[in-house]
């Protein structure tokens, strides 16, 4: 599973407000002395205040304090020095509240129904400034072990785009900036919200994360094991499908294959095959699963073939696809001797029969002369996963009287 991540490079645009009643000239000079969680407490009383009417201007000076506070810790982080992560997180949400609230009082149309406003781009400038910060502080927090806060952050950073104080265009383009990060905390939500098994709100985050292309693997796993532990095999089977059709992953293939195998159901994973070939011709995986069901299930060995030969015809070096050519050489020579298609190999003959024996013994051989060269490619290519090729290598030497190359086999099996 893909660990949560972000890349963190900071930066802070401080500002300051310039005080327009007693509240805030109080605050403004002890925000000047530095006395920064007095000049707070000033602001979070006058707001309170049935008197005040400079909500825009309180606020915005509250958000600057807040700001201040927050910014040596941005600053220590940033250097990799140890910083108050509570802080850290409290002052920017603050921060990113007051400037919101100073936003919203300062467009709203005075008694005459006229807007005025006066902190319009310096809210925006602030708001925009600090957007990558709370994915920062979930990364903290989710460092610190609180999932539940780490989620809360996260969230908020996929919102911020939409924070009041944009316009839908620019909120649009932010969105499309940075589409890499956002589908990257949308991963992140689902990884964190799997993790406690909430299944529903894991599901939301995978489907958008699975919007970009990084990390597809992950989500679809966290996906599949939510619909199954929502008893929704459907759903389940649904999205196994789409991640075999998006991610040609062997392992998803082999649990598809594997769930028509074991219900034998024949007539849907030969539907299955058909819609992967039709929505993509060009698919290796289509054409692969389309032979896969072509050789275990229909028993089809030529149909298979001309699968499995469409599949390497796209990439040579497809191992699976040269492993199960082999298979659909080997298993129907092994079926043809099951059915009772030979009458001479396996049992005593006459000199009478030996004509008919050669014929046979034959067309025997030539299944395992065809199925050899792709074995040796799959070897080829995986010289260092033996077990995939060396037992079917041994019975074809062995079939082919190939005494040398089946004693070589012979040897690489006892060293497994």
């Amino acid at each position: 599973m893909k660990k949560i991540i972000s890349t963190i490079a900071l930066s802070v645009v401080c500002g300051f407000a310039f005080g327009q009643n007693s509240a805030l000239y109080k605050a403004q000079a002890l925000k000047e002395k530095g006395q920064l969680q007095e000049a707070a407490a000033i602001l979070a009383e006058a707001v309170q205040n049935p008197k005040t009417t400079k909500f825009a201007d309180m606020y915005n000076t509250a958000a600057e304090v807040q700001t201040m506070i927050f910014y040596p810790e941005l600053q220590k982080a940033g250097n990799g020095l140890p910083f108050d992560t509570l802080t850290f997180v409290n002052s920017l949400d603050k921060a990113i509240m007051f400037y919101t609230k100073s936003h919203e009082y300062d467009v709203a149309p005075d008694k005459k129904g006229k807007v005025a406003p006066k902190f319009l781009e310096s809210n925006k400038g602030r708001i925009k400034s600090m957007l990558d910060y709370y994915n920062y502080a979930a990364v903290f927090m989710n460092q610190c072990h609180d999932a539940d806060k780490s989620m809360e952050l996260f969230k908020k950073y996929l919102s911020l785009p939409k924070n009041p104080v944009f316009s839908k265009q620019e909120t649009d383009s932010i969105y499309a900036s940075k589409h890499s990060a956002y589908s990257q905390t949308a991963f992140n939500l689902a990884v964190l919200n799997y993790q406690q098994k909430k299944w529903d709100e894991a599901l939301v985050y995978v489907d958008e994360a699975l919007k970009d292309t990084n990390g597809t693997h992950d989500l679809y796993v966290i996906k599949m094991q939510a619909f199954q532990a929502k008893n929704d095999s459907a759903s389940w089977l649904k999205t196994l499908k789409e991640a075999v059709a998006r991610t040609e992953n062997e392992n998803f293939m082999q649990n598809l294959l594997f769930y028509y195998v074991n219900k034998n159901a024949v007539a849907e994973a030969d539907e299955m095959a058909n819609e992967m070939v039709k929505a993509n011709s060009d698919s290796k995986a289509a054409w692969y699963m389309k032979g896969c069901v072509e050789l275990n299930l229909k028993k089809n060995y030529a149909a298979a073939r001309e699968c499995f030969e469409k599949a390497l015809a796209l990439d040579p070096d497809y191992v699976e696809a040269n492993v199960n050519m082999t298979y659909a050489y080997t298993n129907e020579i092994v079926a043809l001797k099951n059915s009772g298609a030979f009458k001479y190999i396996g049992r005593n003959i006459t000199m009478k029969d030996k004509a008919n024996y050669e014929k046979e013994l034959k067309e025997v051989k030539s299944f395992y002369e065809k199925a050899m060269p792709y074995m040796e490619k799959v070897r080829s290519l995986v010289p260092d996963k033996p077990k995939i090729w060396v037992y079917s290598l041994q019975m074809i030497y062995d079939n082919l009287l190939m005494k040398e190359k089946k004693a070589e086999m012979d040897q690489i099996i006892e060293g497994i």
